[in-house]
This record gives C-alpha cells, sequence and structure tokens, in this order.
C-alpha cells in the first residue's frame, strides 16, 4: 500500500498511465463519427480563410499597382516628361 502510495504522488508515474491510457482511447476517439465531423469542418474552415486571405491578397496587389501607376502618370504629367514609360508600368 506504501509503494502504490508512493507511485501516485510520481509525476512521471501519473504521465506514464494518462500515456497508456491516451493509447487505449485516441484510436477509438478519432475514428469516431463526430471526431470526422469536426476534422473536415476544420478544414473546410482553412480553407475558406485561406481563399480570402489570397482574395484580400490580389485585392491589395491590384490597388497597390493602380497607385504605383497613378503616381507615375502624376508625374509625367508634373515633369512633362515621359516617367511612365521609363518606369515600365504601362
Amino acid at each position: 500500500m506504501l509503494i502504490f502510495k508512493h507511485l501516485i504522488k510520481s509525476e512521471k508515474f501519473l504521465f506514464f498511465v494518462g500515456g497508456i491510457a491516451a493509447a487505449a482511447i485516441v484510436p477509438k476517439v478519432v475514428k469516431s463519427r463526430k471526431a470526422r465531423e469536426f476534422g473536415v469542418k476544420g478544414l473546410a474552415t482553412g480553407m475558406r480563410i485561406q481563399r480570402q486571405a489570397q482574395e484580400t491578397f490580389y485585392n491589395m496587389k491590384e490597388e497597390a499597382t493602380d497607385i504605383c501607376v497613378d503616381a507615375s502618370i502624376k508625374a509625367a504629367q508634373e515633369s512633362g516628361g515621359n516617367a511612365v514609360e521609363k518606369s515600365g508600368m504601362e
């Protein structure tokens, strides 16, 4: 009985027992229908977020290009030169 009390107080022993319990339970949980549904929903959410991030990046890139072209045109008009051709932004 004294050894059992000592083992329960041992953190390493409790981790060992927890690992054995997890090894027995996790495969059953992973194969369950709810776990699959949760995984599929999580993956779908991740894909949606990625698509939205790509769209946002594309829009930002387009806006930055427009601003750059506008700035080049304005600089060309102010200097009377041909700044647009020199910048390669046509």
